[in-house]
């Protein structure tokens, strides 16, 4: 459809259905742990902030989530949901306030730059046999 064009009114009352049925889906327990997790994030994010205990919050989301979880898997379901978000990139919109603390530390130095080279062409990386034939008295 090119710009500028209306849609009819038959388009309009199918586009305004479909977006109300898929409103009401989003609003539906996820079919996987790891979605319904990651729906409480907010929450969970909070209550780890106030000092509950991972433990804890496996209850109440047994409890009161039905989400049936191991401490251990909830917390590895947690450094996925860490994770994702830390290596999401930074949208124009979002507040600088909220820039990762990776991106106030400045560029990241280039290892090849001549100063880089340098400095590890210095270190001595392993065993190093020394220069110039074996010193005999040292050997057996």
């Amino acid at each position: 459809m090119a710009k500028g064009e209306q849609h009819t009114k038959a388009e309009q009352q199918w586009i305004t259905e479909t977006r109300q049925r898929l409103a009401q889906r989003r609003g539906k327990k996820p079919a996987t742990k790891a979605g319904q997790i990651r729906a409480l994030w907010p929450e969970i994010q909070t209550a780890m902030a106030d000092g509950q205990s991972l433990a804890s919050i496996r209850q109440w989301l047994e409890e009161d989530g039905g989400v049936v979880v191991t401490v251990q898997s909830l917390g590895s379901y947690l450094t996925r949901i860490r994770r994702k978000e830390k290596a999401k990139p930074i949208s124009p919109t979002q507040p600088a306030s909220q820039s990762t603390s990776s991106e106030s530390k400045g560029p990241t130095p280039d290892p090849n730059s001549p100063n880089n080279v340098r400095q590890n062409t210095k270190r001595k990386r392993g065993f190093e046999y020394p220069p110039g034939p074996p010193d005999e008295s040292k050997l057996i």
